[in-house]
């Protein structure tokens, strides 16, 4: 009996170690339980919207941003009063995973978190949904959906997402977005120029449930 508790105490704490050498092994993730309570404070449901719960997570959420045209502050709120419609999910694509936030019901602006390899990158998300509105470089060609590098980022995980168990994780990311550019629109089916160099400051708590691809 003695040997049995041993040997499950052994497989215990190699189990133990595994999991936390599988947060901590992904560079740039912080692993803490207790971001849920925080990011329930700030999110809430909308009735309206449960029956497609099952393909993405859709709800009202605050944020905090600071938009910048041109080199100058254009726009920003910190108060973390208003809300706007957000959706959120994550998914494998090969040995990378993605998690994905964005307000507005198609296109819109968020995050993009990628972990490949034991690294996790964040993107500024960017997508337009009725003609191309992006793109990285003044003059580059015109684009749907844009996934901006950014520096001084931040990721706090309630935990990694586990492909068999699919189950809704809760996180907070904070970036601050290189310059791109969106046009201004166009005028008689042609593009008004010059198009405005931009980048955004965001803060974002969030909610995610696995989608299928």
């Amino acid at each position: 009996m003695k040997q049995i508790i041993i040997i499950f105490l052994f497989c215990l704490s190699v189990v133990s170690c595994k999991e936390t050498k599988n947060a901590e092994s992904i560079t740039g993730v912080t692993i803490d339980a207790n971001i849920k309570a925080e990011v329930e404070k700030h999110i809430e449901s909308v009735k309206e919207l449960d029956e497609v719960k099952d393909k993405m997570l859709l709800y009202n959420n605050s944020f905090s941003l600071e938009c910048f045209y041109n080199d100058s502050l254009s726009f920003y709120t910190n108060n973390g009063t208003k809300k706007m419609m957000f959706k959120s999910f994550y998914y494998w694509f090969g040995d990378t995973l993605s998690i994905d936030g964005v307000y507005g019901m198609f296109g819109g602006t968020g995050f993009c978190i990628k972990m490949i390899k034991g690294n996790a990158q964040v993107y500024h998300l960017l997508a337009s949904d009725d003609f191309p509105t992006y793109a990285y470089h003044e003059k580059d060609s015109l684009i749907y959906r844009l996934e901006v590098p950014c520096t001084d980022t931040k990721i706090v995980l309630s935990e990694l997402p586990d492909s068999t168990h699919k189950q809704i994780i809760y996180g907070y990311v904070e970036f601050k977005s290189k310059d791109f550019y969106s046009s201004r629109g166009t005028i008689n089916d042609i593009e008004e120029l010059p198009r405005i160099k931009s980048r955004n400051n965001m803060k974002i708590y969030f909610k995610s449930g696995y989608m299928a691809f």
